[in-house]
């Protein structure tokens, strides 16, 4: 949820997470562990399964009666505890304060946590949430942004419900995967494995086989290992990726996550074209950025290591960020990867694990015990206070510090004005720094000149990225059933009813904005065939790629009229968003900066930008081609 700018463009971006490029959600990460366990059955090859430390005993009916009852105490806290943390945040987002990346992966846990616990629920809240909205938008007018203003009120009408029903199905899509598969049989032995496993490398000093190690490894993701490691951890990180390594925790993150989304990009580029192809140039950049010896080194190992990279990251899926970690401990190039990955695994604060815990379990299909859950809710929910208050300090103490150096100014003024500094201004590597503010005054001229040119590019973008979604999702659970009946587990692995309830409202709703969508372009048909302005680009996706086109001089100038900022400034902020420098910028990319930026709550310079800016083409342009990739497959099966 975009606060402060956007209107219908950023629009309510409150409760749902959008995955970036390459991301997978829980339903692929299971399949793509099925597939694997059936793979080694079929050649033969060990699976792991190790055996639990303890004996197996008899329990007597008053302890199995006592383990009973702390079952049911823990779910019932459990639900209590998720009921209460997810009311807060929705009453948090009515009241139009945004949640951030941490606050929404929380959300979306404790929602799918209640519809898992009470599947009868979804008949109750999701009709109620649509029938709600209106009433709600009456009483929270902070759930849109104050320069929400439309000439029509049915078109005003017609974008809310765009916007929000847009970003609720994709939250209740993001819910779906979370709670998509139910196992009967489960004992929910992996955790108790997972457990031993970590407590191996953590405690006893017992080295674990290389298949656990790579096994476990995968569950350590990029964003809740960050959003966990230290501060030291964060800077050594910066320093590594020769980033900026001064700066607020919250600051260091976000570079980091950006700079590992354009990684992996770039490991996909790579990959596409083969090592091979790279110059040594071209080898020592690609080692150096991804924090691997890039000097002194024969052009041999400079591929060997690039390669052993793109095995781990692309086809073993160990997340980039333990690969990092093991180059920014700087252990000596004779080690094994997956010894690397046991000692940075060492490193690792304790509630990566417990969240990886849940994770492991949920992923192989097996039970997770309400106790483990509740564990890794409450740890969670301390983690998000702290950074609340991190975050509360840091406000207030740049508040003082501007406070501060206006004061000093002002004094300065006074008692000598002769003193003036000379010198010209360089333009430095870093780029001018763009305030908070300056972001929220970029959004609002974009939603101005979406509204000037009434486009919805954006939401249709949105919207089919919401059907492949759905369709993926169900090419899954067919594959899944596919993958479980060779080992005659089809009828114990079975998809969840609140799963399957969500999942009917989700595809009511896309229907929905489809017609909203058809509706609103019609009247721009109209509305175009009024003022007689034949320029206008027929409507159709084949045309969505010029109509979000806008130029340079368009936006400067809207910034200008919302505004007073100086001329350098406006014309710096232009230039980092226009990368190839032809005067034209395509104005939902821009949106999306302006979302990524403002989720963080950050003041960034314009270089960083402009990277922002390049990662998300070379991602638009990966996505294109595994669409392309997609639909020439679907039509040789065909």
């Amino acid at each position: 949820y975009h606060l402060g700018g956007g209107g219908n463009v950023v629009g309510v971006r409150w409760i749902h997470t959008s995955r970036c490029l390459h991301d997978d959600s829980k339903v692929e990460k299971s399949l793509r562990s099925l597939k694997d366990k059936n793979k080694k059955l079929e050649e033969g090859g060990p699976v792991y399964s190790p055996t639990v430390d303890h004996t197996i005993v008899r329990r007597t009916i008053g302890q199995r009666v006592l383990d009973e009852v702390k079952h049911y105490y823990h779910g019932f806290r459990l639900l209590w505890i998720d009921t209460t943390i997810a009311g807060r945040m929705l009453w948090q987002v009515l009241n139009g304060h945004p949640l951030s990346r941490r606050e929404r992966r929380q959300f979306l846990r404790t929602c799918a946590d209640v519809f898992r616990l009470l599947p009868f629920l979804v008949f109750i809240i999701v009709p109620f949430m649509e029938f709600l909205l209106p009433v709600a938008l009456k009483l929270f007018p902070n759930m849109l942004p104050s320069t929400f203003e439309t000439q029509s009120k049915k078109e005003e009408r017609l974008k809310t419900e765009l916007r929000v029903k847009l970003e609720m199905a994709k939250f209740l899509q993001d819910t779906v995967e979370e709670i998509a598969l139910r196992n009967k049989a489960a004992k929910g032995n992996v955790t108790e494995e997972f457990s031993t496993f970590f407590q191996k490398i953590r405690d006893s000093g017992e080295r674990p086989s290389n298949e656990q190690i790579i096994r476990f490894s995968k569950l350590f993701e990029d964003e809740l290992t960050l959003d966990n490691l230290t501060r030291p951890q964060l800077v050594a990180l910066c320093r590594l990726l020769e980033l900026q390594s001064i700066g607020t925790n919250n600051f260091l993150r976000f570079q980091l996550i950006m700079k590992l989304r354009a990684i992996r990009a770039d490991d996909k580029l790579i990959a596409e074209e083969g090592v091979d192809t790279l110059s040594v140039n071209e080898l020592q950049a690609a080692c150096r950025v991804r924090g691997m010896r890039a000097l002194g080194v024969t052009e041999e190992r400079l591929r060997e290591q690039l390669q052993q990279w793109l095995e781990l990251h692309l086809n073993q899926h160990i997340p980039t960020s333990l690969l990092l970690l093991s180059r920014a401990m700087f252990l000596p190039d004779t080690l094994s990867p997956a010894d690397q990955l046991k000692t940075t695994l060492q490193n690792l604060p304790d509630i990566v694990a417990k969240e990886a815990q849940v994770k492991v379990a949920e992923m192989e299909l097996s039970q997770v015990d309400n106790k483990t859950k509740l564990e890794a809710t409450l740890q969670e929910e301390a983690a998000i206070r702290q950074d609340n208050k991190d975050r509360e300090l840091e406000r207030l103490a740049d508040a003082a510090e501007r406070t501060e150096f206006s004061l000093s100014n002002g004094d300065m003024a006074k008692h000598s004005e002769t003193l003036r500094d000379t010198a010209p201004v360089l333009e430095g590597i870093k780029g001018e720094e763009i305030t908070k503010e300056e972001i929220d005054m970029l959004s609002d001229a974009c939603t101005q000149l979406k509204e000037q040119k009434k486009l919805l590019t954006l939401e249709k973008e949105e919207l089919e990225d919401l059907k492949d979604d759905v369709q993926e999702y169900s090419e899954d659970l067919k594959e899944i059933k596919k993958e479980l009946s060779k080992t005659g587990q089809e009828k114990a692995v079975q998809e969840s009813k609140a799963s399957q309830r969500l999942s009917k409202r989700v595809n009511r709703m896309i229907g929905r904005i489809g017609k909203i969508i058809t509706e609103l372009e019609q009247d721009k048909v109209v509305l175009d065939g009024q003022m007689d302005r034949p320029s206008t680009p027929p409507i159709g996706l084949l045309f969505t790629f010029r109509e979000n086109l806008i130029s340079i001089n368009e936006l400067i100038t809207v910034m200008r009229q919302i505004q007073n900022i100086p001329e350098h400034k406006l014309q710096s902020i232009a230039d980092a968003l226009d990368d190839n420098k032809d005067g034209k910028i395509d104005i939902d990319d821009v949106i999306k900066v302006c979302v990524l930026i403002d989720k963080e709550d950050i003041d960034i310079n314009t270089s960083q930008v402009a990277e922002i800016m390049v990662m998300l083409q070379k991602e638009e342009k990966l996505q294109e081609k595994e669409k392309a990739q997609k639909e020439q497959a679907a039509k040789l099966n065909n």
